[in-house]
């Protein structure tokens, strides 16, 4: 079997306008805290809103696209991710800003799970690893260019055009895709789109619970529970439950999607690193971008080796040294006196991380737990767990840092990472042996 090289470049490209969301807005923080006049704990916000909102979406969409087809849910989400952008670009203030970074999460969540279910379909089954490693790689080069083209845009035409840039972009996604062919069409019951509401509305308001202080934390841990109630008595009654509890129904499951959600809170660090150097190194927004290129670089040019090794040692050993090199890193920027040598080393170790842990292994072993025609729900599962990471991660450091400053705030990490090796720890191999059979080893 060959790939079908023009229909894996269309879902690559979209795997990339998302990726470079998440890094090139981060240079930009201050530009924004000080456009709208609010503190670094409303700018994490913005990653928070974004979050919940693609949690949301990605199980939905991964549903819809694994009975809709793939191809249109994945250019539902690419033309929602390009209005969003350009609301965001023109906000008139602060909540409309949210408003947008809400629909662009959305967007996102339609175009993850459906480009990459799409794109492992051009391979044969026994280089799954690879066809996720070259996402992965996607994603790195993405994670390469964002907080360098973020720092440029933001020194010299503002941070609007950090939104601008995803425009013609995702024009390009729309052209390509009338070159490929619409995906398989299923007809299946959709997951219960109220348990998702309620888990959204969960989610939103446990973490508004740990932002906020005085009585409305009560108003929001109750509005919690209420929605914790509503989202279990769903999951039981539904025809189709909002999260298919298939992964969850053994402890190496749970273990997983545990480590799922520390990996999101790892990923949610980066975008406080272009802040840190401003802060601690002195240095200018343009140049705050680039201090995360050591990381990008590594980060792309290790993923493909991620994916390859997947396929030939199992997920789990690249997840442990993954989460090693992220308590590594973590560990070098929390230690007093950070100075520059010291703080590339850091970014090499969160770049191998990154590559290690992202794309290829943990979403092998999400692929393992399912059917073959349920890949758009299984990746979509474990997206929600790494999402609920990268939705809590913001929150849970920048308290840390208002406390303990920087140095808690990846203090904290180091410990995140050194629990989610402990997780995988209870968690199967999975290696794809020659005739393509799945097994799974103790």
């Amino acid at each position: 079997m060959r790939p079908n090289f023009r229909a894996l470049t269309v879902y690559l490209v979209g795997i990339f306008i998302g990726a470079l969301d998440t890094s090139i807005i981060s240079p930009v923080f201050p530009l924004i805290m000080k456009s709208y006049h609010i503190r670094l704990d409303w700018v994490a916000w913005t990653i928070t809103a974004y979050t919940v909102a693609y949690i949301a979406s990605t199980v939905l969409s991964g549903a819809w696209g694994d009975r809709l087809g793939h191809k249109r849910v994945f250019l539902w989400g690419v033309v929602a991710f390009m209005l969003a952008s350009a609301l965001a670009a023109v906000s008139p203030n602060f909540w409309v800003f949210m408003l947008a970074r809400v629909i662009q999460g959305a967007g996102a969540g339609a175009v993850y799970p459906n480009a990459q279910a799409e794109g492992i379909k051009q391979f044969p089954i026994e280089r799954r690893g690879m066809a996720l490693g070259i996402f992965g790689a996607v994603f790195g080069l993405a994670s390469v260019i964002g907080p360098t083209l973020g720092g440029v845009l933001g020194q010299f035409l503002g941070w609007p055009a950090v939104f601008i840039i995803n425009i013609p972009i995702a024009l390009m996604v729309l052209a390509m895709s009338g070159h490929i062919q619409p995906s398989e069409f299923k007809s299946r019951a959709m997951p219960d789109w109220q348990g998702g509401a309620a888990f959204s509305v969960l989610l939103a308001s446990a973490l508004l619970g740990l932002a906020v202080g005085g009585a409305i934390r009560f108003l929001f841990i109750a509005v919690a529970l209420v929605s914790l109630l509503v989202f279990l008595t769903r999951e039981r009654s539904a025809g189709v439950p909002f999260l298919d509890p298939v992964p969850l129904r053994s402890g190496a499951g749970v273990a997983m999607m545990v480590g799922a959600a520390l990996i999101g809170m790892d990923m949610s660090a980066a975008v406080f690193v272009p802040t840190l150097v401003q802060r601690e190194l002195h240095f200018d927004v343009l140049n705050s971008g680039l201090a995360l290129l050591p990381a990008a670089v590594s980060g792309a040019i290790l993923a493909g080796a991620g994916g390859v090794l997947v396929d030939r040692i199992g997920p789990r050993k690249v997840l442990m040294v993954g989460l090693f090199a992220g308590a590594v890193g973590g560990l070098l920027l929390a230690l007093p006196g950070l100075g520059f040598v010291r703080f590339v080393v850091a970014m090499l170790f969160f770049g191998l991380g990154t590559a290690f842990t992202m794309g290829a292994p943990l979403n092998r072993m999400a692929l393992a737990l399912y059917r073959e025609n349920q890949s758009g729900e299984a990746l979509s599962v474990v997206a929600v767990f790494r999402g609920m990471g990268m939705a809590a991660g913001p929150i849970i450091l920048t308290a840390v840092e208002a406390v303990r400053g920087f140095g808690g705030m990846f203090g904290a990490l180091t410990v995140a990472s050194l629990i989610g090796m402990a997780a995988f720890l209870f968690v199967p191999d999975v290696k794809v042996i020659k005739r393509g059979q799945v097994m799974t080893e103790g």
